[in-house]
């Protein structure tokens, strides 16, 4: 299964599930009615159908919030790129190694990481232009 495809799936089974859970504890049908449509989602083992079960029959018998969908997590989508003094500092090591320095603003289209990799190549005396996408 593709990674897009299976990202998808885990997603709507989630909220399948959260939807049966909410019908569950409203008494909208029965635990064998509940084991059936968590089979059909491909949420079939009956260890964690039971675990499943039995906390939403607490919740049906004493109250307590009923869950909720969960959220996905905020993750970037692209790499957070160079900081100002990541620039500054990479110019200095290129003057210092004689060297060309990279223009400023390709310097800052750089993602952080990569120019943090390049600053260190810089101190060490390891830099070898050969090894970079961007040339310098």
């Amino acid at each position: 299964m593709s990674g897009a495809l299976a990202e998808a799936l885990v997603a709507a089974q989630r909220r399948a599930v959260t939807v049966l859970e909410k019908a569950y504890v409203a008494g909208a049908f029965a635990d064998d009615a509940l084991r059936e449509q968590l089979d059909a989602l491909g949420c079939s083992d009956a260890v964690d159908q039971g675990y499943l079960v039995h906390a939403l029959d607490v919740l049906r018998a004493y109250g307590g919030p009923l869950p909720t969908e969960p959220r996905p997590s905020a993750e970037p989508t692209e790499p957070l790129k160079a900081t100002d003094a990541q620039v500054k500092l990479a110019q200095s090591l290129f003057q210092r190694a004689d060297l060309v320095p990279l223009a400023e603003a390709d310097l800052r289209n750089l993602p952080r990481e990569r120019v943090s990799q390049l600053i260190e190549s810089l101190k060490a005396g390891t830099y070898d232009a050969s090894t970079w996408d961007v040339p310098f």
